[in-house]
């Protein structure tokens, strides 16, 4: 079974947090809703979770409506950005406090599911010790130990790896991979990291002012982002949009210079004359091979990310990241030659910014 959410509303004040969401959630699924800040992603998990009320709309748990349950009677657990952790008591007295509050377990059977769960998150070695004397990585598994230690169905994530730096965040994705393939129910997490969502989910969803624009399977959503602000977000780096104008004649659309995108496999799909062409990053690169189109730029920013380099190049007045696979080096304003695969581009509808087609096929 799993969560299924009908035309779901909230607002505050005058904004509206959460705008007719509707979705359905299966067991068995790990969920990330991503978008920026501000758009209703932590006021989704905590209308799921029943800690905010609803103006419309309702929530189910397998079948059942609990719209109107109270939190303490949803078999579920939450888990914030903050390490929200007792300073005073050990690891091992953190984990073990929601059995002992339940008042329904013994001293033997609390000792078996704090190991347990320590175990599985890999802090089984710190459980003497208290917050203040382990990592901040450490700290936010407590956190989640403690959440899950009560054998909740849902579990819910508002934004965990937030607060940890890039080598914690790397390794703490991969624990919780690991950790909830070993669980019934499902996981559903809020982030503003698209590298979060690809590297977790197996369904993920783009909320922005309110509204849950799209839904899906995470390849679906990544391969046919509905709207360009989607593509643009579902990517890293952020996908580069580009205004461009259809040229029948030789069809082609036409941008700025001379990168012109042959679109004559789709010419029945372009009915307007003005489009928005969205490249993703890893799809430019300094290798020239069939189908790739040369423009040259001006270098204004590189940046080593890991092993691979970020470049931002000025090409007729437009910002063009470039996702190079390893490390390479230019001096501002330099001027480089880059090459488009002009069959793994995105065309989304300059208007209404909805995506008519895209080059090159599947």
């Amino acid at each position: 079974m799993g969560i299924e959410l009908k035309n779901v509303s909230k607002t505050f004040g005058r904004k509206k947090a959460l705008d007719n969401v509707s979705l359905k959630i299966d067991d068995g699924e790990f969920v990330c809703f991503l978008g920026p800040s501000d758009a209703g992603k932590s006021v989704l998990l905590r209308v799921m979770a029943g800690l905010e009320t609803l103006d419309e709309g309702r929530v189910y748990y397998d079948g059942e409506d609990v719209t109107d349950l109270t939190v303490r009677k949803r078999n579920i657990a939450m888990v914030y950005q903050d390490f929200i952790n007792y300073p005073n008591l050990t690891v091992y007295e953190n984990i073990a406090s929601p059995l002992r509050v339940a008042k329904k377990y013994s001293k033997r059977e609390i000792d078996k599911k704090v190991h347990e769960v320590a175990e599985l998150l890999n802090i089984n070695k710190i459980l003497k010790q208290n917050p203040e004397e382990i990592s901040g990585g450490q700290r936010q598994r407590t956190a989640i130990a403690r959440a899950m230690v009560k054998g909740a169905k849902y579990i819910f994530l508002d934004e965990p790896l937030a607060n940890l730096d890039y080598k914690l965040r790397e390794e703490f994705r991969t624990q919780l991979k690991e950790t909830f393939s070993n669980r019934e129910g499902a996981f559903v997490y809020a982030t503003a990291d698209p590298i979060d969502a690809m590297a977790l989910s197996s369904h993920t969803g783009y909320l922005y002012e309110g509204r849950l624009l799209q839904y899906g399977d995470i390849q679906e959503v990544y391969n046919y982002p509905r709207y360009s602000m989607v593509g643009k977000y579902f990517s890293n780096p952020t996908m580069n949009l580009i205004e461009g104008k259809l040229n029948r004649n030789d069809k082609t659309i036409d941008i700025s210079g001379e990168l012109k995108i042959n679109v004559a496999d789709v010419m029945d799909k372009l009915k307007k004359e003005d489009y928005i062409v969205g490249i993703r990053p890893k799809d430019i690169g300094f290798h020239e091979g069939e189908n790739k189109v040369p423009i040259v730029g001006e270098l204004s920013l590189s940046e080593i990310v890991g092993s691979e380099t970020e470049l931002h190049i000025d090409y007729q007045g437009n910002n063009i990241i470039v996702l190079e696979p390893e490390i390479v080096h230019y001096d501002y304003g330099t001027k480089i030659k880059i090459f488009v695969d002009t069959t793994r581009l995105f065309i989304f509808d300059k208007d209404d910014k909805t995506l008519v087609t895209k080059t090159g096929g599947d």
